[in-house]
């Protein structure tokens, strides 16, 4: 089951790989069609011309990675007294050297720009302060100006193209869609490609640039597949969840006619044993009433087989009520001591118990209690440690607590004893488990406990003092 599981697993995501793979293969297609089909907009060399920094936006704004409010302030001041400062920054230098240029009335030639750092330290260019403060000045100064001036060689061709694009084309993305332009980044420059051009492209290699679920993103590009092997892809999925939970579904329904199965075959053994047992109840009442007459060897036999006649007897009408379909028909119940009960199931096994009732008589399900409690014992003897001893309180419910000092396995634990090799112990255990005594113990209105540090199974069930008519 969880093979088929994996594998069905796989198959669901096989195809969403073999998608993926195949949207990238028509994107690269898609790129490289559209790149030979468009001349360069902007030409690598062209780029190369003007300083990366002043093409980002960023050059815009000061640079507080370098710079301080003071040392922005301190060249302020510059500007008002017209005298030099001692710069606590030495990144300050060619900014002092500027502004007592411009406070001067000095000219700089593009020489100076170009041996100097190009962005001020309170935000954009030296270039773009200079030609502020001088309506006229040399067009070689221009390439040190920042992209967003209208005076760089750049900015006509780079408009329509948002500063998050540029961003991206600089920072080394293949792609980005402007509108209906798809700008394209290559090693011999930028090329603008229409929509004339890249959609008829984009359809015959089956890909949506701008669809409303994206199977691949590219920097700001949606890509999706809009050719019928999407469809087909989820309706294969859609047909592989319907088999799974088939499966599923299958599976849960085989194990519910298994247990409703095995139930049944118990109901008929049960009602079947009824007979014999009722014949041998016969028997059994004849030789009560020749018990006198035996000699004292016949009437060793004759009291093991009434103990064994009143055992099967008992296991009969109690498991009729267990496996009843009437789920609210309760367990069958006696009026006992408990204090007896304990002795007799506790004496069996050779352990001791402490009961801090006392004599007291409890009217309780003894016989589901007394296969609870051996299962619990048992267990404790063969997979805890150290001495077991049995603690019986009476409070507002009755608490059976079945101690030893072992350290009752994780949940981790039983679920790899699961895969292991049986255990030789086993075979001498009831056989009936954990579950089913919490089970029994649910039936009976109470409840099972496990602390595991040291290991303690604690029956927690309500009681009833019997009642006199």
């Amino acid at each position: 089951m969880h093979r088929l599981t994996l594998a069905l697993c796989f198959f669901f995501w096989l195809p969403t790989l073999a998608n993926a793979q195949s949207l990238q293969d028509k994107w690269q297609a898609l790129y490289q069609l559209s790149w030979q089909a468009s001349p360069i907009f902007v030409s690598q060399q062209e780029l190369s011309h003007y300083p990366k920094v002043l093409l980002k936006d960023s050059s815009r704004y000061p640079n507080f990675s370098k710079f301080s409010w003071q040392d922005i302030s301190s060249l302020a001041a510059i500007q008002q007294t017209c005298q030099a400062i001692e710069p606590s920054n030495s990144a300050l230098n060619d900014a002092i050297e500027f502004e007592l240029a411009l406070c001067q009335q000095q000219t700089l030639d593009s020489i100076w720009f170009a041996a100097h750092s190009k962005q001020h330290p309170a935000g954009g260019s030296f270039a773009d302060r200079y030609v502020a403060h001088y309506s006229e000045t040399s067009a070689q100064i221009h390439p040190f100006l920042t992209i967003t001036n209208p005076l760089h060689p750049l900015y006509t061709k780079l408009q329509p193209l948002t500063a998050e694009g540029r961003e991206a084309l600089l920072d080394g993305y293949r792609a980005w869609q402007q509108g209906d332009v798809l700008w394209l980044s290559g090693e011999q420059g930028w090329k603008a490609v229409p929509e004339e051009i890249w959609e008829p492209i984009a359809r015959q290699q089956g890909v949506s640039l701008s669809g409303e679920n994206c199977s691949f993103r590219y920097s700001n590009l949606c890509l999706s597949e809009t050719s019928n092997d999407t469809l087909l892809m989820k309706v294969m999925i859609f047909s592989l969840l319907i088999v799974l939970c088939s499966i599923l579904g299958r599976s849960l329904y085989l194990k519910t006619k298994q247990r409703k199965e095995r139930q049944f075959v118990l109901q008929i053994l049960t009602h079947e044993l009824r007979t014999p047992i009722t014949s041998l109840g016969l028997t059994v009442e004849m030789f009560r009433n020749r018990y006198d007459e035996f000699p004292d060897e016949t009437q060793g036999a004759v009291w093991r087989l009434i103990s064994d006649y009143q055992r099967l007897s008992q296991l009969t009408e109690n498991s009729k009520v267990y496996l009843s379909t009437e789920q609210s028909e309760p367990l069958l119940k006696q009026n006992a001591s408990l204090e007896e009960w304990l002795e007799h199931v506790c004496e069996k096994h050779n352990i001791g118990y402490q009961c801090e009732s006392g004599e007291v008589e409890l009217n309780l399900p003894y016989y589901w209690l007394t296969i609870c409690l051996d299962n619990l014992i048992k267990n404790a003897k063969q997979h805890g440690q150290g001495e077991v001893l049995v603690n019986v309180t009476l409070a507002d419910k009755l608490r059976i607590e079945v101690q030893d000092q072992g350290h009752f396995p994780s949940l981790l634990q039983r679920t790899l004893s699961r895969v292991t090799p049986n255990d030789p112990h086993k075979h001498d255990n009831m056989g009936i488990g954990l579950t089913i005594v919490e089970h029994l113990v649910k039936q009976a209105n109470g409840r099972l406990i496990i602390l595991r540090n040291p290991t303690r199974c604690i029956l927690e069930i309500a009681y009833e003092h019997p009642t006199t008519d």
